[in-house]
């Protein structure tokens, strides 16, 4: 409840009842920007706190401080003295916008806090040095130095009292260490008036609140006492104040009182609340007093000014019957406050680590030209090249080139599939204008009773499609979303018997709408429905020949997508936003994040602030320096993400005899493992990390492989960011090796191989041995391990410990694809990229064979010939392929 651009009554009411309103925050941007002196202003604020995990936010998650770090890094600073640069600075500034209140409130508030190195909790020394360096940098007399409250931490709150700084103590959670630490600051205190010294000193003990009730309502679940759940934490609070009063109000602190001493006020810490039953103002209206401090997230501070209400002091209530139910189900204090203030060192000392560490990345990508959003690590000697690839880049004006449709980056004018293939740079903003229709479509499939929706498509029509639905799940209220993209019966049954075919929609999905494999599948179930086109739709490009199929057969819905974009380049637009929806997905969410993006990609001062043009330039110089294997190392939610980041860059580069090979879902190893042909490149959980995955790739870089660590955020919405990241990086690359990354002049050969031997009839081909295939297997050499066979977990798990095994013989990179969907993927590389593939075809024959209607052939005759037309192709090629039939997954493990 504001008062126009006046003063929040309810925050006024709470400076009104004794309690000093506190920020919890800091950052650069929001002291240079004025929004800390309007906040100071309107919600009565009078102090603002910092710790490392608050720095570590404010500096690794904006550009606020990019500048600063691009004028000291030149100059040799450490990331550690580069830290305490900005840290000092933020705090002047902060401490000169409060300085009016602490003049006003005579010099008893309008406090900023700068802690010391958490890692120095436990030594005394250290934080005393620490502290008096801080207090004389900072050179603010509203300054507080933050130090925590563990016994070691007691004498240095005495001696830095005594030393005249002010002191923030911080890491309170029981009213034992509080006690400690109230009467070290009275000891300092009296130091200075026995020394005559001022008295104009001040300081608070922050006694942390919310972090309480997490600890202890996860032990009452546990006892089967939930009926006591959110009161510990208030408990603890309220009996600490009790303790103040009685040594503030009392006899101990009587002579510094008379001598004109402010007492050490209680600050409630950690009043953000984190169970989301509890409201947002709980640590606030219940910590309301004389003489208090609440330092608040902002989150909360919005909070209370729209929902606070005070109605007098309640830290002051009396704790002891909480506590004594508390105690009586179970709980020990003493216990949980000695857990908690354990974990609370880790929780700033492992958010100051990673601090440090990104300060530290932050530093070496200015160096490099690398965008602060990847992490990398570059062997030493690969960096020089990389360096001259990114400054040619930034010479040329690649990116914006890009933006600006210059056929000439790849080869053109005059040259196909360039200038009519970069409609994905803008097709998010097209799209987003389209998906209240996607979303109208679905939503009237679902009224009319459909209930599955099974994508019929290959390569770009099917790849990301089947990311999107692993990468979400099934959605509530969505249709549950099945992806065909095999020519295996078994596989086709499959599907047929995991639906109910009176409530599925079939998408029949093909750019060029006479995608054969596409087409069969149309069919098949187009006669299995009974010809009920209303159950069919179809996405295509503008007179396509599915376009006339489909009005011919009466399809719900045909959507022609924009004929601008390649397949590969196509999961943003109709191709993969039909299914999405479909599926439930909020495909809005995931395109406002490919935005994010754009917006990152269409920036031009400086490679460093573009990193769709920094990776694509190290992707592409680094393979022309023989690390060519891309092998990809992706977190949950999106850890399918390979299947289609495989046929966007083996499709866009694999040609002219070079290219990028990616390596997707191989299981990880240690460093010994690879060749030295290897780049790592880790997408990784920001919000839920995999310490493991961390490690490993740790241990990679360490090793000399290098390395590049993007980031996940927020789930699988951030697919549409980072599909664009690759789209952008992808079409870099093909300026670097100096090839189209839009073509693909290679992928016909095998259909073209595959017609024929459907017209003439099957081949009778040498198989060829697995020991003379292997028998030179080294790096350069891949090891593309393929199966025409019905795509199973089971098939799966053993064909990742065939390439476990390959990959310990030969050290040799593996891929694996399912056929036909990898002639729609690697396919091109294979054909088109370095000579140095050996291949290991995999063929499962059907159990029970289906025919094709119209066709005149069936389809385990259709994946026969496909197989067959590929290995001729790659023959044709020089390259050795090695044909073995199985009947299931255990004839792949008695390979190993």
């Amino acid at each position: 409840m504001s008062v126009g651009a006046g003063v929040n009554e309810r925050l006024a009411a709470l400076t009104a009842a004794g309690t000093s309103v506190w920020l919890d925050q800091i950052r650069r941007s929001l002291i240079t920007s004025g929004e800390l002196a309007r906040i100071e202003r309107e919600l009565s604020l009078r102090g603002m706190t910092s710790n490392p995990a608050i720095f570590e936010k404010a500096i690794l998650g904006s550009t606020d401080y990019d500048e600063q770090i691009a004028e000291l890094a030149p100059q040799g600073l450490s990331a550690r003295e580069i830290y305490d640069e900005i840290a000092v600075l933020d705090v002047q500034l902060a401490c000169d916008v409060l300085r009016p209140v602490w003049d006003e409130a005579n010099h008893a508030d309008g406090f900023v806090s700068l802690e010391v190195e958490p890692g120095f909790a436990h030594d005394t020394e250290a934080t005393l040095k620490q502290a008096h360096e801080y207090w004389e940098r900072v050179d603010r007399p509203n300054l507080m130095i933050k130090i925590p409250g563990t016994e070691a931490g007691v004498p240095a709150i005495e001696e830095a009292i005594a030393a005249g700084i002010n002191v923030n103590v911080t890491l309170l959670f029981s009213v034992e260490s509080y006690t400690a630490i109230a009467e070290a600051f009275i000891r300092g205190m009296e130091r200075r008036l026995e020394a005559g010294e001022s008295l104009d000193l001040h300081s608070v003990a922050s006694f942390f609140v919310s972090r309480v009730d997490t600890e202890v309502d996860k032990r009452l679940a546990a006892l089967g006492h939930e009926e006591l759940r959110g009161i510990a934490a208030v408990a603890n609070a309220r009996a600490a104040y009790q303790r103040f009063e009685e040594l503030f109000r009392g006899e101990r602190f009587a002579a510094l009182r008379d001598a004109g001493a402010l007492v050490q006020r209680p600050l409630w810490a950690s009043t953000g609340v984190k169970d989301p039953h509890y409201p947002e103002t709980k640590y606030v209206d219940s910590l309301v007093g004389p003489d208090t401090v609440n330092t608040m997230p902002m989150a909360t501070l919005l909070a209370c000014a729209e929902e606070l209400e005070v109605r007098g002091p309640t830290a002051d209530q009396d704790p002891s019957a909480d506590l004594e139910r508390l105690e009586a189900a179970g709980i020990d204090m003493g216990d949980v406050t000695e857990t908690l203030l354990h974990e609370g060192i880790e929780k700033f000392v492992d958010p100051f680590d990673a601090l440090i560490a990104g300060i530290e990345l932050a530093r070496e990508a200015i160096v490099t030209g690398r965008p602060k959003t990847i992490k990398a690590t570059l062997p030493g000697e690969l960096e020089p090249p990389v360096i001259e690839r990114v400054q040619t880049a930034q010479r040329e004006d690649v990116a914006q080139r890009i933006w600006a449709h210059d056929e000439a980056l790849w080869g053109g004018p005059g040259v196909p599939e360039i200038g009519n293939r970069l409609g994905w740079l803008a097709i998010s903003e097209k799209m987003l204008e389209h998906a209240g229709e996607l979303h109208e479509f679905a939503d009237a499939a679902r009224a009319d009773g459909l209930e599955h929706a099974v994508l019929l498509g290959m390569g770009g029509s099917s790849l990301g499609p089947e990311v999107i639905r692993r990468s979400y799940g099934d959605v509530p209220d969505g249709m549950r979303l099945h992806v065909l993209d095999s020519t295996d019966p078994g596989a086709i049954r499959g599907i047929e018997q995991a639906v109910d075919l009176d409530k599925t929609l079939f998408i029949v999905s093909s750019k060029s709408g006479g995608t054969i494999e596409t087409l069969s599948h149309m069919r098949y179930f187009y006669e299995r429905t009974g010809g009920d086109g209303s159950r069919f739709c179809a996405v295509t490009d503008p007179g396509s020949p599915l376009v006339e199929l489909a009005r011919e057969r009466g399809f719900r819905h045909v959507f022609e997508n924009d004929p601008d974009i390649g397949g590969r380049y196509s999961v943003l637009s109709h191709f993969g936003l039909v299914p999405a929806a479909c599926a439930g997905v909020n495909i809005e969410a995931m395109l406002h994040q490919a935005q994010v993006a754009e917006q990152n990609c269409a920036q031009f001062d400086s490679p460093r602030s573009n990193s769709g043009l920094w990776l694509g330039c190290v992707m592409g110089e680094l393979a022309q320096h023989g690390r060519d294997k891309l092998t990809y190392v992706v977190s949950d939610p999106i850890s399918s993400f390979g299947l289609w980041v495989e046929q966007l860059i083996a499709e866009s580069t694999g040609k002219h005899g070079k290219g990028i090979l990616p390596v997707a879902n191989e299981p990880l190893g240690p460093p010994e493992v690879y060749g030295d042909d290897r780049v790592f490149a880790y997408l990784r959980n920001e919000d839920e990390p995999n310490e493991e995955l961390d490690a490993a790739i740790e241990a990679l870089g360490q090793a000399g492989h290098p390395t590049t660590t993007g980031r996940i955020i927020g789930g699988a919405a951030d697919l549409g960011r980072i599909f664009f990241f690759a789209e952008f990086a992808t079409a870099v690359a093909g300026w670097a090796l100096g090839i189209n990354p839009f073509d693909q002049p290679n992928v016909q050969e095998a259909k073209d191989n595959t017609a024929r031997i459907l017209e003439e009839g099957l081949p009778d081909l040498e198989p060829g041995s697995l020991d003379e295939l292997l028998a030179g297997a080294a790096p350069p050499h891949y090891i593309a391990i393929t199966a025409f066979a019905p795509p199973s977990d089971e098939l799966d798990a053993a064909v990742a410990e065939l390439r476990v095994a390959l990959r310990e013989r030969t050290k040799c990179s593996t891929t694996f694809g399912y056929g036909p969907r990898y002639l729609h993927s690697t396919g091109q590389y294979h054909k088109g990229g370095p000579p140095n593939g050996l291949f290991i075809q995999l063929y499962q024959p059907a159990d029970e064979d289906i025919e094709i209607p119209e066709a005149g052939y069936s389809f385990e005759h259709l994946k026969s010939a496909q197989a067959l037309g590929d290995m001729q192709t790659l023959r044709a090629h020089g390259l050795g392929v090695a044909r073995i039939e199985i009947d299931g997954p255990e004839a792949v493990r008695r390979l190993i």
